[in-house]
């Protein structure tokens, strides 16, 4: 019997729905293709309703050619009278010196900040089987150069970008707003202003809480915690092979168990690359607040739901 206490806690992920597998380019196609249909889309939406879950991730429309109509379903679905509540990753568009911030620069940098207490992690990034993914990631990687003190200074967030991203989402129930990844770049190079001035904005647009996504727990949530205050918690990496936790699994770990902040799991399943049934086990041995899981199917919905809700029971 499923019980609406351990059903909230689960959160139905996007990535699949909008055609991301972090298993294979064949597979993003395969997801790309039976998703562009929306009553697949949909399909899925209601199955992990009918398990009793009734949040649901979802990203900015600009983020993917299929983030436009996951948004319309969920809208669709609000309209109807489905109790939806929704928790929406935005972008913090960054800027340098009129251009964008370089993706294989930032990650040159975290590896630059990190290494000098994490010396494998490197070589952690560079074999990471959901990183991997990244086009060029091997080659681009190596040769890229680490951002300096003086580009850390002159570092903006394009606030216009933001309130495009958080317009999609004015119509539906949010109880938090996660600003993306690069809230690691930001903490690392000292930026707690931009963090400061997001968190601002975000609630200044009616939102009621924070969570920062952050791929490199084990240095970024203590940054956060000693620095800043105004925000709710986390979205991060939790998975049992340690798979985009960082700079160490067992840094993550730590840094996870440490904060008093909500904390909610991402990648669970790594990609798929952990059975169900192992991964929620580990998951809720952690004190946090949720776990979010992208499914495929109908299948996979009854399958993921069924083993979390094992686990957190």
């Amino acid at each position: 019997m499923l019980t609406v206490k351990a059903s909230e806690r689960m959160i139905l992920g996007h990535m699949p729905l909008v055609g991301i597998s972090y298993q294979s380019s064949e597979k993003d196609v395969e997801y790309r293709e039976r998703f562009n249909e929306p009553g697949a889309m949909r399909e899925v939406m209601e199955a992990a309703l009918e398990m009793g879950v009734q949040r649901f991730a979802a990203a900015a429309s600009d983020s993917s050619p299929l983030a436009a109509s996951h948004i319309s379903t969920l809208k669709e679905m609000t309209e109807e009278g489905h109790d939806v509540e929704v928790l929406p990753c935005i972008m913090v568009p960054l800027r340098l010196r009129g251009g964008k911030v370089d993706a294989f620069r930032r990650w040159a940098t975290y590896i630059s900040f990190e290494e000098r207490e994490h010396p494998d992690v490197r070589g952690l990034v560079l074999v990471d089987p959901i990183l991997n993914f990244r086009e060029g990631w091997r080659q681009r990687l190596p040769t890229s150069r680490p951002y300096v003190e003086r580009d850390f200074e002159e570092l903006k967030i394009d606030w216009d970008r933001v309130e495009e991203g958080l317009d999609d989402f004015t119509e539906l129930d949010i109880r938090y707003v996660e600003p993306g990844s690069e809230t690691d770049f930001l903490a690392m190079t000292g930026r707690m202003d931009l963090l400061g001035e997001l968190v601002d904005r975000i609630k200044g647009r009616g939102f009621q809480g924070v969570l920062f996504g952050v791929h490199h727990a084990g240095t970024t949530i203590p940054i956060l915690e000693e620095g800043l205050q105004g925000f709710e918690g986390y979205v991060t990496p939790l998975n049992s092979k340690g798979i985009m936790m960082l700079p160490s699994k067992s840094s993550a770990e730590e840094a996870i168990r440490a904060t008093r902040r909500a904390v909610y799991a991402i990648k669970p399943l790594a990609g798929g690359r952990i059975s169900p049934d192992e991964a929620f086990r580990f998951v809720f041995e952690f004190d946090i607040e949720g776990c979010m899981v992208g499914c495929a199917s109908v299948e996979e919905v009854k399958i993921d739901i069924e083993a979390a809700l094992r686990a957190i029971s």
